[in-house]
């Protein structure tokens, strides 16, 4: 049996005003959770541990003061970013992290093209999805299809020795570190791909899982 290692006290254990957040996003997590078919801890655990970092002081204003910058941004000035292509987020507002999870632009969008046909919303613009993922849904909706790309990935990877919660941190790694995670794990030499894929972050996730089950009201 796979297990994680005890986090080290960095963004753990997550605050209670973390946990109310997960109480109040609780219905439009188990929404998403039941259209992906994706596990709602994971949804939950992955918007937690972006939420925790930023509702310390000097992360809320940066975070806040990011956000309103992007959201006054044109679709065109976004577009212009985007074909540069720059690494950076200070000179590509595709690089930015948005909303209460955190997420990505350019991941988001990315996301929204490869499940348009499931996604249900239709996205017409750069600024559209900036839009959206300032919402609560957006960031639930799109965390959980995130999510959902992580499982696919990584099945060919697990055997019988994962647990559902340990997938579940899995996926929460998945969602911090997007698809390098599981490039990292490939490009590993044969003898230690066979010690399996294992989690990071998400064991943050694992070790705080009664308290996700209460904030969502599920057994």
């Amino acid at each position: 049996m796979r297990t994680c290692p005890k986090p080290d006290g960095e963004n753990y254990p997550y605050s209670d005003d973390t946990f109310k957040l997960i109480t109040k996003l609780a219905p439009t997590i188990k929404k998403y959770s039941r259209k992906y078919n994706v596990p709602p801890i994971a949804v939950a655990g992955a918007i937690a541990d972006e939420y925790n970092t930023r509702i310390k002081f000097e992360r809320a204003a940066l975070d806040w003061g990011q956000d309103v910058f992007i959201s006054l941004l044109s679709d065109r000035a976004i577009r212009l970013d985007h074909k540069v292509g720059v690494n950076s987020k200070w000179l590509n507002a595709t690089k930015h992290d948005l909303g209460i999870g955190n997420i990505k632009l350019e991941t988001a969008m990315k996301i929204y093209n490869y499940y348009k046909i499931i996604f249900g919303k239709q996205i017409n613009s750069w600024d559209d999805l900036v839009d959206y993922i300032l919402t609560d849904e957006g960031t639930v909706h799109i965390a959980s299809l995130v999510i959902r790309k992580a499982k696919f990935t990584m099945f060919p990877y697990f055997d019988s020795s994962y647990s559902d919660e340990i997938k579940e941190a899995l996926y929460i790694t998945y969602y911090k570190q997007g698809e390098s995670f599981v490039t990292r794990y490939k490009a590993k030499p044969p003898h230690e791909r066979k010690k399996g894929i294992t989690p990071g972050e998400g064991c943050r996730g694992f070790y705080q899982r009664d308290k996700f089950k209460t904030a969502l009201g599920i057994k």
